[in-house]
């Protein structure tokens, strides 16, 4: 097995507990949203905090999400096109998306210091500081970065990444 087998092995990994990561923030907001909302009807009194811990874990089920949806190709495209032009225009547009994806990650990576410098303070009624919203998005990134380049080697070595299908196909 090589480096570059072994490191797309380790973002499987990463994948299966973002997607387990995603889902948990999404059943404790059904769940914390239930209760409140059988207290409202109960005792015509509701949870203050529950609103503001929703959206916290609706950002970190985004942010979680982010990775997840990358990593199996869940994304947006459009192949008729490359379909038709056969096995070049495959490869072609592959090196071309990862490169797009690429420098995408780079710009959200390169600019996350400044945005961390500028969420100080805490979240009103959670407690945590506010870079913590913030914290899941640079990691997806950082693991959208790898697994794109990794996808990349892979192309470039006339191979498709195992576990996954070509890219776009859904």
């Amino acid at each position: 097995m090589s480096i570059v087998d072994l490191v797309n092995r380790l973002l499987g990994v990463c994948e299966r507990l973002f997607h387990v990561l995603a889902n948990a923030c999404l059943a404790v907001m059904l769940g914390l949203n239930i209760v409140n909302i059988a207290l409202r009807a109960i005792t015509d009194k509701g949870i203050t905090w529950v609103f503001p811990w929703t959206v916290v874990l609706f950002v970190w089920m985004t942010f979680f999400g982010f990775f997840v949806l990358y990593r199996k190709r869940r994304d947006i495209t459009i192949d008729f096109l490359v379909d038709r032009l056969g096995a070049w225009a495959h490869f072609a547009s592959r090196l071309l998306v990862n490169s797009i994806v690429l420098v995408l990650m780079s710009v959200m990576l390169w600019h996350a210091p400044a945005i961390y410098e500028q969420q100080v303070g805490t979240i009103e009624m959670v407690g945590l500081e506010r870079y913590t919203m913030s914290t899941p998005l640079f990691v997806s990134c950082v693991l959208i970065f790898i697994d794109f380049v990794i996808d990349t080697i892979y192309a470039v070595a006339g191979r498709q990444k195992p576990g996954n299908g070509p890219v776009g196909d859904i």
